[in-house]
């Protein structure tokens, strides 16, 4: 009887493109490796020459989401605020094509060689804009968390059961005349976000000088 050849046409690329697009589909928890193997046309366990473990896959789809946001180019009239500016918006707009994959990007660090690589590279340009190297550190990691936190509230999926509607918006808010007067503009997400990391990045300046 001819056996089924467990690895057909399978690569590490094809993997981690085949896992974001079914995160993109499923979420997190959709990736069950049975699903995913069947996803492949593949016993699952053909996943494992390729990649350790289902944590070395996760890793993976967080490093194929970063490479998406691609390399910075700096001009040399470049401050830091438009590079830390350039890099948030990027990421926004990527994790906004995979709003399942926000909670990976958020909690799992991939201390791989491209990663450390690609940050060390983006460091190095804060550095030749006049910074210290662990004062842009501090930068990054500050716009990013809240980069990262405002597209969970922004795209992110509820946990728990779905949330249930409390009837038309104008209804609910005629109890709430302060609230209803301050969401009276509208949502407008890319506006929010704007003036969130404006104020980030101008707070910064604020309390830390020149940044320095």
């Amino acid at each position: 009887m001819r056996t089924r050849d467990p690895r057909p046409n399978l690569d590490r690329d094809r993997i981690v493109r085949t896992a974001l697009a079914v995160i993109d589909r499923d979420g997190v928890a959709g990736l069950t490796m049975r699903k995913f193997g069947a996803e492949l046309g593949v016993d699952p366990m053909a996943v494992y020459y390729y990649l350790p473990d289902k944590g070395a896959l996760f890793d993976a789809v967080v490093e194929a989401v970063h490479d998406e946001m691609g390399e910075l180019e700096v001009g040399p009239d470049a401050t830091w605020q438009s590079v830390v500016w350039e890099a948030s918006q990027r990421m926004r707009t990527v994790l906004r094509r995979h709003p399942h994959t926000v909670p990976l990007i958020g909690t799992r660090p991939v201390l791989s060689p491209k990663m450390l690589a690609a940050s060390d590279r983006l460091i190095g340009q804060l550095v030749d804009t006049g910074l210290t190297a662990a004062t842009a550190l501090n930068i990054l990691a500050c716009v990013r968390a809240f980069t990262i936190g405002y597209l969970l509230i922004e795209v992110g999926v509820p946990a728990g059961p779905p949330i249930e509607k409390a009837g038309e918006v104008g209804d609910v808010m005629a109890g709430y005349p302060a609230l209803a007067a301050g969401m009276a503009q509208g949502y407008d997400p890319d506006r929010q976000f704007d003036l969130g990391l404006r104020a980030l990045v101008d707070g910064w300046v604020a309390s830390a000088g020149s940044g320095h």
